[in-house]
């Protein structure tokens, strides 16, 4: 494989999520960002444009394997901490939803960096 645009769109948003949340640990006053419903929110809209918009296709991963399982893992993680976050207002949730968000950009981003390209099938 090789880095696309959908790549650099991804790392966009990834280091956008760093800001929001380096904002929201140093104490910025700014709208949203200000509490913890609002940064999970914001990380949790931004997960989704990043990872679920600009991700693989479903054919993708039909094939099982270390990497999936490791994903699908952290998705799950990742969700549910947003969840409790948002619910709870907790702050250990949202710092778990922002680490396993950049650990899953990491690893596509990695992924998709150093795969080599699959050669069509002929038919």
């Amino acid at each position: 494989m090789r880095l696309t645009w959908k790549d650099a769109l991804a790392t966009v948003a990834a280091g956008v999520n760093v800001a929001v949340y380096v904002a929201f640990t140093q104490g910025a006053d700014l709208p949203i960002v200000d509490s913890v419903r609002g940064t999970t929110g914001t990380i949790l809209l931004l997960g989704v444009v990043g990872g679920c918009m600009l991700g693989a296709a479903p054919e993708t991963f039909q094939r099982g394997g270390l990497y999936r399982g490791v994903a699908g893992t952290l998705g799950v993680v990742a969700l549910l901490s947003g969840v409790i976050a948002l619910i709870t207002a907790g702050e250990f949730a949202l710092a778990v939803l922002f680490y396993t968000t950049i650990a899953l950009w990491l690893m596509a981003t990695v992924r998709h960096a150093f795969t080599p390209a699959r050669t069509p099938a002929l038919k």
